[in-house]
């Protein structure tokens, strides 16, 4: 198992997947990282729909393209060497596609607590498969056909989908690692906004 810095440096959006298998073992051991995750009061408020059915996943994909085109005006077509485009017309050929829902509990304040309760496990979950070699990304356009994909995946109303994350090996001309990040000092301040430090 790589070291944990390296997978944090490894771990990036994914848009070309093998179709190999997750083995069982490993896909449970993934999921059991998300759970390690922390969340408010310990309430552990996840559920995680793996989708691995071609057909539910080929579903998943004609709502994910309706979305886009909902949201930009066009929807995607097969032949694009776009990675998200690509991503999105082969949707049905990623080996596994993971739906992050957090409960729906009465919460005072701002609605920004459901998240930090839930993405965390998201975090957890693509840091995991990275230490497998498994690639990820998370996504939220599907959002734009929310209700359909929560026909499609029978989630009850007290539940809310947060994210999606798809989950395979990468494939060329995509890997693991090499992505590029602003240096620490760009975006630390030191005690107060703007303070920079020596």
């Amino acid at each position: 198992m790589p070291d944990f810095f390296e997978v944090v440096r490894s771990q990036r959006g994914t848009a070309y997947y093998k179709p190999d298998p997750i083995p069982d073992d490993v896909l449970n051991q993934i999921l059991e990282a998300a759970t390690r995750a922390p969340s408010g009061s310990n309430r552990q408020p996840w559920r995680f729909i793996v989708m691995r059915d071609r057909e539910v996943k080929r579903r998943m994909g004609e709502l994910y393209r309706e979305a886009q085109r909902r949201m930009t005006g066009s929807a995607p077509t097969r032949g694009a060497e776009d990675g998200p485009v690509h991503f999105s017309v082969g949707m049905e050929d990623v080996p596994v596609l993971v739906m992050i829902c957090v409960e729906l509990w009465q919460i005072r304040g701002s609605e920004i607590y459901r998240g930090a309760s839930i993405y965390p496990a998201g975090q957890n979950l693509m840091l995991a498969a990275a230490a497998h070699g498994i690639g990820t990304r998370l996504t939220t356009i599907w959002q734009h056909c929310y209700e359909d994909v929560a026909s499609l995946l029978g989630v009850p109303d007290d539940w809310a989908m947060m994210a999606m994350t798809p989950m395979g090996y990468p494939a060329p001309p995509d890997h693991l690692g090499g992505s590029r990040r602003k240096p620490v000092s760009e975006v630390t301040f030191i005690d107060r906004w703007g303070n920079a430090g020596e």
